[in-house]
C-alpha cells in the first residue's frame, strides 16, 4: 500500500462519502414543510466537516508524496479529522433525530466536540511531530556513520591489496574491526555528537596516512606512516567506547 494511504486517511475518505451522502439524503428526502430548526445546522455543519475533509485529504496528499511533512503527523491528523468527521454523522443522527434536542443544546454539543478532538488531536500531532523528528535525527545520524563504514572499508581493501600489504596487517585488521564497531554502534550514542566528529576526523586522518603510505618509497617512512595509522586508529576506539560504553577491541600492532 502506498505510504500515504495510511488507516485515517482511508477511513476518512469512506467517512467523506457516507457525510457526502447524508447531506444529499436529507435535502432530497426531507420535506420542506418537516425541517425542524435543527435542519440548517446540521446541513451547514456537515457541509463545513465536508469541505474541510476534502482540503484535507488533498494536502495529505501532495504532502505525504512531496515528504515535507513527517509521516506520523499525517497518520495522526488523518486519523482525528476521521474521528471528528465520524462524530458530526453520530451527533448529527442521535442528537438531532433521536434525542431532538434545542438548537442551543445541539449546536453547544458540536461545539464542545469540536474542541475535545481538536485539543487531544492537537496533543497527539505534536507529540507525533515531535517523534518524527526524533526519527529523522536518528536516521541522518545512520547515514552519516554508514558512509564512515563504507569509507574504511574501502581503506581496509585497498591497503590489503597494495604490495606492502605485510607492513600494514594489524592496521588493515584494525579498520576492519574499527568498521564492524562503528556499524554496530547504536546511532543515538555516537551519532551527531562531538565523538562522531572525533570519529570523522580520525577517518580523515586514516585515508590521508593510507594514501600517503601507498605513496611513500622508503620502507622506514611507511613504517611510520602504518604507526601514525595504529595511533590514529586507538584514538577513533577511545572515541566510540566513551560515548557508546562499549568495549570494542582492535589490534593495531604491527606486524
Amino acid at each position: 500500500m502506498n505510504r500515504m494511504l495510511t488507516k485515517g486517511f482511508l477511513l476518512l475518505a469512506v467517512l467523506s462519502v457516507v457525510l457526502a451522502g447524508s447531506a444529499a439524503a436529507m435535502l432530497l428526502l426531507v420535506p420542506g414543510g418537516e425541517r425542524g430548526e435543527n435542519f440548517g445546522v446540521s446541513l451547514w455543519v456537515i457541509l463545513i466537516v465536508l469541505a474541510a475533509d476534502l482540503v484535507y485529504m488533498v494536502f495529505h496528499l501532495l504532502a505525504g508524496r512531496n515528504g515535507r511533512i513527517p509521516l506520523s503527523l499525517l497518520r495522526e491528523t488523518a486519523a482525528t479529522s476521521a474521528l471528528y468527521t465520524a462524530f458530526v454523522l453520530v451527533n448529527t443522527a442521535v442528537s438531532d433525530f433521536w434525542l431532538g434536542l434545542s438548537k442551543t443544546a445541539y449546536i453547544t454539543t458540536h461545539v464542545l466536540g469540536f474542541l475535545i478532538l481538536a485539543v487531544g488531536g492537537g496533543v497527539l500531532s505534536v507529540l507525533s511531530l515531535s517523534s518524527g523528528e526524533d526519527d529523522t535525527d536518528t536516521s541522518l545520524r545512520r547515514s552519516r556513520l554508514f558512509v564512515l563504514t563504507t569509507r574504511i572499508a574501502s581503506l581496509a581493501e585497498e591497503m590489503s591489496l597494495c604490495a606492502y600489504r605485510d607492513m600494514v596487517s594489524g592496521t588493515i585488521e584494525g579498520l576492519k574491526d574499527l568498521e564492524e564497531a562503528i556499524r554496530f554502534s547504536d546511532p543515538e550514542s555516537i551519532g551527531g555528537s562531538e565523538s562522531e566528529d572525533r570519529i570523522a576526523n580520525a577517518v580523515d586522518d586514516l585515508e590521508e596516512k593510507g594514501r600517503r603510505f601507498l605513496a611513500l618509497g622508503s620502507g622506514e617512512e611507511r613504517k611510520k606512516t602504518a604507526e601514525e595509522m595504529g595511533q590514529i586508529l586507538e584514538m577513533a576506539f577511545s572515541a566510540i567506547k566513551a560515548e557508546s560504553g562499549r568495549i570494542f577491541k582492535a589490534d593495531t600492532e604491527e606486524e
